[in-house]
């Protein structure tokens, strides 16, 4: 069917981005070939250019497989899931333009449900997971996000408003997270239990599966830019 193929998602998409710990992103890019037989597209965003992937294959690729892009969608052939994964650092003056891109398919592809995973910094965590709901109900045991927690991150605040605005049912679980270091993710800055959370928590809530060896053999790049930097020290 030709309108098929025009639709660059199904209709429940899992959403992720470069977050400080890059957990969200690996977590998805790990979505098992040995269990799912998917196909690799990726998102142009003209008005941000040279993007950069931020995690990269650690080992080589089977032959089936493909480097991840900047922007890495993963289309589930047989069943209703798409990820989504900004595999990129996109600085806060630009990232309206990716999650307007990133929004305006899923609303022409009539995607019926978004689950975003991130990691993000908490003051206090007393909590290993959170979820919130907008115009869906809870899908896990997770409290949701405090009320008064400041939420620094603009790639998620917009994220948010524009879930609002087009009134589209959307889980975000999230887990508290540390600056993560440059290169696999390990178990001294939390990103590889971070990972392995949000990816249980995903099939227990999917069914989908994930390959832990694929995430842990991704290569976060870090975030090379010295302004990001300095912010990344006050958040340490």
């Amino acid at each position: 069917d030709i309108l098929e193929e025009k639709d660059m998602f199904k209709k429940h998409v899992l959403v992720a981005y470069t977050d400080l710990q890059a957990a969200g992103s690996r977590a998805l890019l790990g979505l098992d070939p040995e269990h799912h037989k998917y196909e690799y597209r990726t998102l142009a965003v003209p008005e941000v250019p040279g993007l950069k992937p931020a995690c990269v294959r650690g080992i080589l690729c089977a032959p089936a497989e493909q480097e991840f892009q900047p922007i890495q969608i993963l289309n589930c052939k047989y069943e209703q899931f798409s990820v989504a994964v900004v595999n990129a650092v996109v600085s806060g003056d630009v990232c309206h333009h990716v999650i307007n891109r990133l929004m305006d398919e899923c609303l022409r592809s009539g995607v019926e449900k978004i689950t975003a995973v991130v990691a993000l910094h908490f003051p206090h965590p007393a909590e290993p997971l959170y979820e919130t709901t907008f115009f869906t109900s809870p899908v896990t045991s997770a409290p949701a996000l405090p009320d008064d927690l400041q939420v620094s991150d603009p790639i998620l605040n917009l994220l948010v408003q524009f879930l609002l605005v087009d009134a589209l049912p959307a889980t975000f679980l999230v887990v508290p997270g540390h600056k993560a270091a440059a290169g696999a993710a390990n178990i001294s800055d939390g990103s590889l239990p971070n990972i392995r959370l949000l990816q249980d928590t995903l099939t227990n809530i999917t069914g989908l599966r994930f390959s832990h060896d694929i995430s842990c053999s991704l290569v976060y790049k870090g975030t090379n830019d010295p302004q990001e930097a300095m912010v990344d020290l006050i958040y340490m």
